[in-house]
């Protein structure tokens, strides 16, 4: 009897721990098999809502960029540059500078017209001289061959000529002539003859450029 009840109470004890192990391990896996079901709705979920953030992010960013746009489209207005203005110390010194060279200029010009004017002067007087010279020497000439006619000093007749002629670059006399007479026929033939008996005398000189010299030669007829 008590075999029985002992072995009785050690089944009955033994299906109680099968039960409570079988309840165990179906609740153990139970709990695997909501945690297996629920873990991919978790990882839907962090990936819809990760994907949700990114959107907002993205929208933020947008946002900033779209933001920002006008400052990187908004021209800055350019700085205005002032003017130099010319220093007036400088600018007289130019005009100064200018005119001293004008001046100069000017200075050098008159310097050289008044030389060249100078210069022409002293020929026009040098070559009126060597022509004052040459007369001279020519009347020396021509008096030696002055007759004073025998008839007007017995008359005495007295009186001056002025005889006009032409000399040519050799010395020969052309285009003799009475300019001026002394009212005296015979004394006035003296004086052409004078010049005629002369004819011709030494050429002048080459710095006169002419192709002639024309002299108005006084011959004096006067009793001692």
């Amino acid at each position: 009897m008590n075999r029985f009840i002992i072995f009785t109470s050690f089944i009955l004890v033994l299906s109680l721990h099968l039960v409570v192990f079988t309840y165990y391990k179906n609740n153990q896996q139970n709990k695997i098999s909501t945690l297996e079901k629920n873990q991919p709705l978790q990882i839907q979920l962090t990936k819809a809502y990760q994907k949700e953030q990114i959107k907002e992010e993205l929208k933020i960013f947008e946002k900033k960029v779209e933001e920002k746009k006008p400052l990187k489209e908004k021209i800055k207005k350019p700085k205005e540059i002032k003017k130099i203005e010319p220093i007036k110390q400088k600018e007289t010194f130019v005009e100064k500078e200018t005119t001293t060279t004008q001046e100069i200029k000017s200075a050098t010009k008159e310097i050289k017209t008044e030389t060249k004017d100078k210069n022409q002067e002293e020929s026009k007087i040098q070559i009126s001289n060597l022509i004052d010279e040459y007369g001279k020497k020519l009347r020396e000439e021509i008096n030696k061959n002055k007759n004073y006619p025998t008839v007007s000093k017995k008359l005495k007749e007295q009186g001056k000529v002025i005889i006009r002629f032409k000399v040519l670059k050799n010395g020969i006399f052309e285009d003799i002539s009475i300019l001026i007479s002394s009212n005296k026929e015979r004394l006035d033939k003296a004086a052409l003859n004078a010049v005629y008996d002369t004819k011709e005398f030494i050429p002048y000189d080459d710095r006169i450029q002419k192709e002639f010299l024309e002299y108005d030669l006084p011959l004096e007829f006067i009793l001692n």
